[in-house]
């Protein structure tokens, strides 16, 4: 063997080269290597706007607005605040264009030591003359701090077609 193949044989083992010499070999692997850097580079960063994104949303936030493509509702948004022992709940269910009637059932449970929901206050509303919105608040009195559950069943009528909805919220009320 020649000393120049011998020698190209040793050189070509990626531990004996720098991170410049990785990228300055070779037209077209040149190329290859630039594209699976970005494609790396770009998976990382869209893997760390997800992370951030998740860690953001805290239990502690006591709001929360459901979007998700019904047919005949448009929105749910809950809200729970806590004061002086006293819980002020309140839900809004929004119909489409051509909603005509929405009722709902609104409760409010307390997470109990081992983790289940027990049933602190239950409440019924129907939409007025505001045909498309549906919109209700609640107090409810003597409640200790702790995990509570807002949810509602809601039936939203719209173009003769009854669609039930549902959606739920648990905050750490203190």
């Amino acid at each position: 063997m020649s000393y120049n193949l011998i020698h190209n044989r040793i050189s070509n083992r990626p531990e004996e080269h720098g991170l410049l010499d990785f990228f300055c070999k070779g037209g077209e692997l040149l190329i290859k290597r630039v594209i699976t850097v970005v494609v790396c580079f770009v998976l990382f960063a869209g893997f760390i706007g997800s992370y951030s994104a998740i860690a953001t949303d805290k239990a502690e936030e006591r709001y929360i607005d459901f979007n998700l493509l019904w047919e005949n509702a448009a929105t749910i948004s809950l809200d729970m605040t806590f004061a002086n022992g006293t819980i002020t709940s309140t839900g809004r269910v929004n119909g489409q264009n051509g909603t005509t009637t929405i009722s709902a059932t609104f409760v409010i449970a307390r997470r109990n030591a081992n983790g289940t929901f027990s049933e602190v206050d239950r409440w019924t509303a129907r939409n007025g003359s505001i045909t498309m919105l549906l919109s209700t608040s609640r107090t409810t009195r003597n409640q200790s701090a702790g995990t509570y559950r807002l949810s509602v069943t809601a039936s939203v009528t719209r173009n003769g077609r009854v669609e039930t909805v549902t959606g739920s919220h648990s905050v750490a009320l203190r």
